[in-house]
């Protein structure tokens, strides 16, 4: 039963992702990770803010902290690091709203190279992290504080510095006007908390 619905959620999440992102072989990095496309002329990233781990960041009226980043060290055949987001996300409006991995965040690598996140990180948290793990999309209410683990990415390498892209889009999806960035470490980077774990 739990592989059946392991396989409708990746079902569901491919379709999902499909008109917000592209793969491209011929970019450095994961073969396993999309790459984003954001179209010339876009209003995207008009205004950036950027932020240390575990440091709180006000854009478009969301106060948002990544406050942990998480790796699951080497998995299946490919040995694939998964990498998610311990966030807070406070949402200082009288309007809920949704949001994703797959929209709001990617991984900016040092050489430019832009990755969204993976299905089949997804499936493994589901299978493997308690319900402090919420999948995507997931629920930020309105005059409320959203705290979990979300995400993530299937990384064949994790360089000693790398930027998370954070879009604080509310209830608009495509309003990426503002952007939000953290810069993290590889040394920052924790091993699954055993509270985390099924």
């Amino acid at each position: 039963m739990r592989f059946l619905k392991a396989t409708a959620l990746a079902a569901a999440l491919l379709l999902a992702v499909m008109p917000v992102v592209s793969c491209d072989n011929g970019k450095k990095g994961s073969s396993s990770s999309f790459v984003l496309r954001h179209a010339e002329g876009e209003n995207v990233a008009k205004q950036i803010a950027t932020a240390d781990l575990a440091q709180e960041v006000n854009s478009n009226q969301t106060l948002f902290t990544l406050n942990k980043v998480i790796d699951t060290g080497e998995q299946g055949d490919d040995k694939m690091h998964y990498i998610y987001f311990d966030i807070t996300v406070k949402n200082d409006t009288n309007t809920e709203y949704t949001l994703s991995t797959l929209n709001n965040f990617y991984l900016i690598f040092p050489d430019d190279t832009e990755y969204s996140g993976a299905i089949r990180t997804q499936i493994y948290a589901i299978n493997n992290f308690n319900d402090r793990y919420f999948q995507s999309p997931f629920t930020v209410n309105a005059n409320s504080t959203f705290n979990g683990i979300v995400g993530g990415f299937a990384l064949s390498e994790i360089p000693s510095e790398f930027t998370v892209g954070f879009f604080p889009t509310r209830e608009d999806r495509d309003n990426k006007e503002d952007l939000i960035k953290v810069k993290v470490k590889s040394s920052d980077i924790i091993a699954v908390p055993a509270a985390l774990k099924k």
